[in-house]
């Protein structure tokens, strides 16, 4: 065995590496050594003692977890008395994960199992072979990095929505909901009704919509909606880009189809909804000829927003 400090700097790495390189190669099993928990429950309540600030949505993304999948996992570790989710003291509409003293106890324990399970994978290696699992984990994560910051533009591609899309749609504009103004039950109502007038018209409905969706590596990247308010004007809706995936142009895309489309559209205006001080979405209206005409304040579901309208003239003359 090498160098106490060597041998723990090693574990250290594995743990840090992909779990889910670290699942192909035997490292961690489906269920960690004498624990009733599964892997996945195991790496939720592992993440949830090293961040004390943690949101489900924060976790959802971290681990690359399904939200419906994650909130029933969640469920059953708050019943079983592993978390509790306070109100955030900064912002009351935040819910934190936070390990209850029995949850503190259960993850200082499958912090040991998880480091006994690496250090046995790591003692059936021979010392150079370890050294070249080491160099092989720093030349893997070295390429992760350099691929994330040279993504080429042209590897997204906008499509229009379909109805097996409406759930990843409203699951994606919720999260940025969330993210930017915590938890509301009320707001999935209304994301679920404009979606579903998406997909499911009533017959009698003259007044149509449209959207798009841009796809990156198999990922959704973003979307926007293109809603018929009246005869005479169309209200851009759910119009959002991934977090990580912002600065590729993928925004103004979204945009220049939804405005493609107006134009061939009898409408005359076309209209949209910001935040106040969004610079880059008004830099993109701005920069495709929108006029900013109010800046109202409205409330939503007991939540105060400062808003702006954008408006785009579709056809010369006069509005209807």
């Amino acid at each position: 065995m090498p160098d106490p400090w060597i041998w723990k700097q090693r574990i250290q790495a594995i743990r840090a590496f992909n779990y889910n390189e670290m699942m192909q190669a035997g490292i961690l099993r489906e269920r960690l050594l004498h624990s009733s928990y599964s892997l996945t429950e195991s790496r939720v309540i592992l993440e949830i003692s090293l961040d004390t600030q943690l949101t489900a949505t924060d976790l959802s993304r971290r681990l690359g977890l399904d939200p419906g999948y994650l909130s029933r996992l969640l469920s059953r570790l708050e019943s079983s008395g592993v978390i509790e989710r306070p109100r955030s003291k900064g912002d009351s509409r935040r819910r934190l994960l936070k390990l209850t003293a029995h949850g503190s106890r259960i993850a200082q324990l499958l912090n040991r199992r998880v480091d006994d399970d690496v250090a046995e994978y790591l003692a059936g290696i021979p010392e150079p072979d370890q050294v070249r699992l080491m160099e092989a984990i720093r030349t893997i994560e070295e390429i992760n990095e350099s691929k994330m910051s040279h993504i080429n533009e042209s590897l997204y591609f906008l499509r229009e929505a379909e109805p097996s899309d409406s759930e990843r749609i409203i699951r994606a504009y919720e999260t940025l909901y969330e993210q930017t103004f915590g938890p509301e039950d009320g707001f999935w109502n209304v994301l679920n009704d404009t979606v579903s007038r998406l997909f499911n018209p009533k017959a009698d409905e003259s007044l149509y919509s449209r959207c798009w969706i841009a796809e990156m590596n198999g990922e959704s990247a973003g979307s926007i909606l293109l809603e018929q308010l009246d005869d005479d004007q169309l209200h851009i809706k759910l119009f959002m880009v991934e977090s990580k995936r912002r600065g590729l142009g993928i925004g103004g895309s979204l945009l220049d189809e939804a405005i493609t489309f107006a134009r061939q559209t009898s409408c005359r205006k076309l209209m949209l909804w910001t935040i106040r001080g969004q610079r880059r979405l008004q830099g993109l209206l701005i920069k495709r000829s929108f006029k900013q005409t109010e800046r109202p304040s409205v409330s939503y579901y007991g939540i105060h927003f400062d808003v702006e309208q954008w408006e785009l003239q579709l056809h010369s003359g006069t509005p209807k």
